[in-house]
């Protein structure tokens, strides 16, 4: 027997099918505007705390530095050179070298190393055909952390904007608040705090990351911002003052 139907034709069967939809679509849309409303506020810089965020690429912040791996070839003499993996520059930001001995890089940009480099060679050799060269850079490195990809640190190679940083990390999460991604800078006992809207993309994100910025992608909803925070820096030991994050987060 066929099911009643009203006076339009519609069986009673079709208005549930059809209510059923529209009342899940209701609900879900009140469940995002209820944590909509109880997002933790975003965190802002510690009193006190300096501002320099700036958008003029600054080459001089990324000199060589204690870790750093380097190479030197020099022509004709295989001995003299590094092996081709490279050497690791030491906790003073030196280099050493056979014959040429020990060689301060600290704070030096790859031109000025490789002047320095042949320089020491020049003193015991005539007219050295040196080459040198950057293999991985460990001193100046920056963190993604959070609703990423693939969180962690990376190598700064050159000056490079927010935007350009957080795209190391690959693929957004689903839980990712996508339009308020935050660099957060360490400055001693405080934290410099800059937002910038990876979604719609805007001249905010075009500040330069300095070594030691974290970038950090929030989760959508009602976790404070400490609580998600604080654990993320911990698996890479990263030196953050929790007594700083107390105004912040």
């Amino acid at each position: 027997m066929c099911p009643p139907h009203d006076k339009d034709g519609q069986s009673p069967r079709g208005l549930v099918a059809r209510v059923r939809p529209m009342r899940a679509a209701l609900i879900a849309f009140l469940c995002a505007m209820q944590m909509a409303c109880k997002t933790a506020p975003a965190p802002v810089s510690t009193e006190g705390a300096p501002a320099t965020m700036s958008m003029t690429p600054d080459p001089s912040v990324l000199g060589l530095g204690a870790g750093d791996v380097v190479r030197v070839d020099v022509l004709g003499h295989p001995e003299l050179s590094t092996p081709a993996e490279g050497l690791r520059l030491d906790d003073a930001g030196a280099l050493h070298l056979p014959v040429a001995g020990t060689i301060p890089l600290d704070g030096l940009s790859i031109s000025a190393a490789n002047r320095a480099v042949g320089d020491a060679f020049d003193r015991f050799m005539k007219d050295p055909d040196v080459t040198f060269a950057l293999v991985r850079r460990e001193s100046k490195r920056f963190f993604v952390l959070g609703q990423i990809q693939t969180p962690g640190p990376h190598g700064i190679e050159h000056p490079l904007t927010a935007l350009e940083a957080l795209s190391h990390g690959g693929f957004f999460l689903n839980a990712a608040d996508r339009s308020h991604i935050f660099l957060v800078r360490p400055h001693g006992t405080g934290l410099e705090v800059h937002c910038f809207n990876a979604e719609t993309p805007g001249p905010e994100g075009l500040v330069q990351v300095l070594p030691g910025d974290i970038v950090f992608v929030r989760r959508r909803g009602t976790q404070r911002f400490q609580e998600e925070f604080l654990p993320l820096l911990q698996p890479w030991q990263i030196a953050v003052p929790a007594a700083a994050t107390a105004g912040v987060f």
